[in-house]
């Protein structure tokens, strides 16, 4: 079973079938906060704002936190605006946005292996 929240709706998924269903749903929505979570083990955000979409992947123990951000063109320059589902608007680098279906692949990768990070996905550790 892994959590899913969805704009601060969480609900528990058991297959990627079912994954990939709820993954459809939400593509409908151009701004959105999707949070990925693995019982007692990591997590992974998609920030999407329109065309824009970065990934954020956490792994949180009693030794030591870890966290990465995704990376994309980085000859790209400004900032995306994405608001978070308290509300609340961060503003991130566009150099760090990923491709909407790679950034879906990579929550799908992330659902099958257990919480494993995508290595095809350009990280930078926070």
């Amino acid at each position: 079973m892994v959590n899913i929240t969805f704009n601060g709706v969480s609900q528990e998924i058991a297959s990627i079938e079912e994954f990939g269903l709820a993954l459809d749903r939400f593509d409908q929505h151009s701004e959105f906060e999707l949070w990925v979570s693995i019982p007692a083990g990591p997590s992974m955000c998609m920030l999407r704002n329109g065309l824009f979409s970065w990934l954020m992947y956490l792994w949180i123990d009693d030794d030591a936190d870890f966290s990465f951000s995704s990376r994309g063109d980085l000859t790209q320059t400004g900032d995306i605006s994405y608001t978070l589902s308290n509300g609340q608007v961060d503003r991130y680098p566009r150099s760090w946005c990923v491709d909407n279906d790679r950034c879906y692949q990579a929550l799908a990768y992330f659902f099958v292996n257990g919480g494993a990070k995508p290595n095809w996905i350009i990280w930078q550790e926070s």
